[in-house]
């Protein structure tokens, strides 16, 4: 073995090790700054709208930042499992709160506490399977205000074995969901 063979891979092994961690540091700056799922140096593995980018951009949300627990309260309105339901601070816990009891009647498709969206799934009147409808909210605020929610209805009928949209607003029933969610949030928020 030539005598400057070991300090030459002493030096090459330093100068990959160095390499390395400058590296992670820096993919560990542009997770922090972009998410790891829109990481402009993560491109190849995650592709906007991929199922992979998808599945990546759930997790990110699922593990945001924990700031306020109302466990016990969303545990009895979900009927038991995890004891540790919590939400971040973009909306507003109380119009959350109100919007999960006022669906709670009815099968959620999707109930985003990060983004304050909900999104009841198709909801059949007894007797009339041809006729269906949905309803969908938003917690837009922070803060424990009357335009921080809002709320719509879609409904649909079945013509020739194919749902249509009925194209018919209910904006009677829309402000009566919106009312009892402010009533249910001011309550909450005076319990506190």
């Amino acid at each position: 073995m030539h005598r400057y063979s070991l300090p030459i891979f002493l030096f090459f092994m330093l100068f990959l090790q160095a390499c390395s961690s400058n590296y992670e540091k820096n993919m560990s700056e542009l997770d922090e700054l972009y998410g790891e799922c829109d990481n402009p140096a993560n491109s190849a593995r995650y592709k906007k709208g991929s199922k992979r980018w998808e599945r990546c951009k759930a997790k990110e949300r699922a593990e945001g930042e924990r700031l306020f627990d109302i466990a016990g309260e969303i545990n009895d309105l979900i009927g038991g499992g995890n004891n540790n339901v919590v939400y971040q601070n973009n909306i507003n816990p109380y119009l959350w709160s109100g919007s999960l009891k006022v669906t709670n009647k009815y099968p959620l498709k999707i109930a985003d506490n990060q983004g304050g969206y909900i999104e009841t799934d198709w909801i059949y009147s007894i007797g009339n399977e041809n006729q269906r409808c949905l309803i969908k909210i938003q917690v837009t605020s922070s803060e424990l205000i009357t335009s921080g929610v809002s709320a719509n209805f879609l409904c649909e009928n079945k013509v020739n074995e194919t749902w249509v949209s009925e194209n018919k607003d209910y904006p009677d029933e829309e402000k009566k969901i919106i009312l009892k969610i402010l009533e249910i949030a001011g309550g909450l928020s005076k319990t506190s």
